[in-house]
């Protein structure tokens, strides 16, 4: 494999024949010289399907690992407050080791959050340690609720390279609205006082807070950036509300766009549930589309496999399969 991620074995008409033979499947029609997916020509480039036999992107920089299954919080905004599919509650010490192990070698950052809340992980500062080790960044996401001053300072003296909380704290009667159980002056009082830990420690993780805009809060983000710039946080963060494939109701302020623009996760980001299970993006809670499991095979194969590719070549022709997940998800369906 080259650097660029293109075979460089063999000549270009073994290549040509190669990859005829394995485009049957996917629809290669020799009479005409063209490829078409179920029989429709692909509306982006008549050779993407050739290209793409060979192409496979290097291993992503970046990695989701969904450590801890289950949350405290019932956020409106969140598939938690539907209840998810049952899976292990925690990755295992061992399945995490394994997959560290297999894919340090690029020194991606490893975001230690997908479904749940991480925090209650009982081996959480291990696993910080173990990517740590092996020159793996590593983030959490946290609601905070859980944010005590233990935690805190373990945090700050771990090797944790990002922190960020999520709060949407612009009052506390919008909070609470959106993250019961949670109450707003508690959580509020949690994340300052990890600052002032933090600023007397002199150094800890890269830290953020972000809020969520949607219409519960647009009016109300400028006084959330106000509150908070000056706490002692590295970056005040706003996100976009996501209705994570019509699982949520849509509190978006605006609404779904009508621009069909390809999605980068099946080429740039790794996305592991609590089981092994391998899915395209951060958004496949449930696991609607498996691509493999970290468990049965490692995550450089499962990559390179045919389900990886045949998804980045329907998202890199516009052929997403009506009723499958990408299809009019909130990343890949928006204005232009």
């Amino acid at each position: 494999m080259s650097a660029s991620g293109i075979v460089a074995d063999g000549t270009a008409k073994s290549k040509r024949k190669m990859s005829a033979r394995r485009l049957t499947g996917w629809g290669a029609d020799p009479k005409v010289g063209r490829v078409s997916f179920e029989g429709r020509p692909m509306p982006l480039w008549t050779n993407i399907a050739e290209l793409m036999d060979y192409y496979i992107p290097p291993l992503p920089s970046d990695y989701w690992l969904d450590i801890s299954r289950g949350c405290n919080l019932r956020c409106i905004m969140c598939p938690q407050s539907k209840g998810l599919r049952p899976r292990p509650p925690h990755v295992s010490l061992e399945l995490f080791r394994a997959i560290i192990d297999d894919v340090c070698e690029t020194r991606p950052l490893v975001k230690l959050y997908l479904s749940g809340e991480p925090l209650p992980h009982e081996s959480l500062f291990e696993l910080i340690e173990c990517a740590g080790t092996r020159s793996c960044q590593t983030a959490i996401h946290t609601n905070a609720t859980m944010l005590t001053p233990e935690i805190s300072e373990m945090l700050l003296s771990s090797p944790l390279t990002y922190l960020s909380f999520s709060f949407d704290g612009c009052s506390g009667p919008v909070y609470e609205r959106l993250r019961p159980p949670a109450k707003f002056a508690q959580v509020e009082s949690n994340i300052r006082q990890y600052l002032d830990l933090r600023r007397q420690a002199g150094g800890g993780p890269y830290t953020a807070i972000e809020i969520i805009r949607m219409r519960d809060t647009d009016e109300l983000l400028h006084d959330f950036v106000e509150r908070w710039k000056t706490s002692g946080v590295d970056e005040v963060r706003t996100a976009e509300y996501v209705t994570w494939h019509g699982l949520v109701e849509d509190r978006r302020v605006e609404g779904a766009g009508s621009g069909y623009n390809p999605c980068a996760a099946p080429f740039r980001h790794g996305c592991i549930l609590s089981d092994g299970t391998v899915v395209p993006c951060c958004l496949d809670l449930d696991g609607e589309m498996p691509l493999g499991n970290v468990a049965q095979k490692r995550f450089r194969e499962i990559w390179r496999d045919n389900e990886y590719r045949h998804l980045r070549l329907v998202i890199l022709t516009g052929t997403v399969p009506s009723g499958c997940i990408c299809d009019n998800c909130d990343n890949t369906f928006r204005e232009t």
